[in-house]
């Protein structure tokens, strides 16, 4: 019996640990966690206009529920920003936020006429949390 519980036991665990992909947390300001975020690894950070570029597809944003035209929120450290999903920087007045799906279906981050990762402080290996945008509903 003893045996068949600590199998069982275990069974559970990786079972639970397996799952653990599915949905990403954060941290919120009292110590819990909220699955209420994607997370976005920032996996380049372009010299020339500091745009962020993540490990996040158009296809994970579009099911986190983000559609064009539309601003999501993404925090970082202390930052929150509000990009835009837009299809070019032409979709936003400069020195706004705008997120940009490249041509390899990556989600990029950037400023018109700015520098992103300057302005929140991020460098390649940081995460960001992309916020649910049905949170609160």
């Amino acid at each position: 019996m003893r045996s068949c519980l600590t199998l069982g036991t275990l069974a559970m665990t990786v079972a639970v640990a397996g799952c653990a992909h599915l949905s990403s947390t954060t941290p919120t300001a009292s110590g819990e966690e909220s699955s209420d975020y994607l997370t976005a690894n920032v996996v380049r950070v372009s010299e020339e206009y500091a745009n962020i570029n993540t490990d996040v597809s158009g296809t994970q944003l579009s099911a986190w529920g983000v559609g064009h035209q539309q601003l999501f929120t993404v925090k970082f450290k202390s930052h929150t920003v509000q990009p835009m999903l837009g299809k070019d920087y032409s979709d936003v007045p400069r020195g706004e936020w705008i997120a940009l799906i490249e041509e390899d279906g990556m989600l990029q981050l950037a400023i018109s006429f700015g520098h992103a990762a300057t302005e929140i402080g991020c460098s390649v290996g940081d995460t960001l949390y992309i916020q649910s945008p049905n949170q609160g509903e």
